[in-house]
């Protein structure tokens, strides 16, 4: 891995954890904790940290690979070329929640796909911006 790539892939687990933060600790905090409250025990009410790190880290690298791999090298290149991913992931990952969550609505799923894409794809967006830094 060369130091483009690396840099890219520590800006687009930085923009993960930040925006991941932003939205789900600041934003929406009211919305998720009465979410949380109805879900009783299905959840963990304080996520442990390492496991969100290498959740996020991860999909940092699989970011990375698809940006390089399209030769991205602009922010709106990072988005464009991994929206419908980015998009299909999360609409699969909540379609399985409503296989083992009774709480699952449709009002929580479109808002779990609209902030983690949004999160996902302005990740994406820098680590195209930061591959275009470097020639």
């Amino acid at each position: 891995m060369n130091t483009k790539s690396l840099i890219a892939w520590i800006a687009g687990f930085v923009t993960l954890m930040l925006t991941g933060f932003l939205f789900y600790e600041v934003l929406l905090k009211s919305y998720f904790a009465k979410l949380m409250e109805n879900e009783g025990d299905c959840f963990l009410k304080e996520p442990p940290i390492l496991p969100m790190i290498i959740a996020h880290l991860c999909f940092a690298a699989i970011l990375l690979i698809i940006l390089r791999n399209n030769n991205v090298n602009t922010l709106m290149g990072g988005v464009k070329s991994t929206l419908i991913l980015v998009v299909l992931v999360f609409v699969w990952y909540d379609a399985w929640a409503f296989t083992y969550l009774p709480q699952m609505t449709l009002q929580t799923a479109a808002v779990d796909v609209t902030v983690n894409s949004i999160c996902t794809l302005l990740s994406a967006g820098v680590m195209g911006w930061v591959l275009g830094q470097f020639k």
